[in-house]
């Protein structure tokens, strides 16, 4: 297979790691949003119609919070996956002999090198 498949798969590998890494360091603020939800909604029941509308509103600017920390991340995963299915169609084009399975096999031993 083409070096140059083989680059640009490492490099999609590199980026999705990256992702996932970015996510995993934002995962503490996104954790403090969570626990702010919960104490709400362990509240709810407890609590008169005008107080119930303001943790409403705070139920939701914490939703609000959490997709706006995700949103870039999501982003770059869609962008990712397009990414790699523009590859395997590339691949494919040159390589039409070699089946899924095959083009599959070629990438997994060069993208097990990159590492968590």
């Amino acid at each position: 297979m083409n070096k140059k498949f083989i680059e640009q798969a490492k490099s999609i590998r590199r980026e999705y790691i990256k992702n996932i890494n970015d996510v995993a360091k934002c995962e503490e603020k996104i954790n403090i949003y969570k626990k702010e939800l919960t104490k709400i909604q362990e509240n709810l029941s407890s609590i008169d119609q005008d107080s119930l509308r303001i943790k409403m509103m705070d139920i939701e600017k914490n939703l609000k919070y959490i997709e706006n920390i995700m949103e870039p991340f999501t982003k770059k995963v869609k962008k990712l996956e397009k990414d790699a299915d523009i590859l395997f169609e590339n691949i494919k084009e040159c390589h039409p002999n070699l089946s899924t399975e095959d083009i599959k096999n070629e990438l997994v031993v060069h993208l097990k090198e990159i590492k968590f």
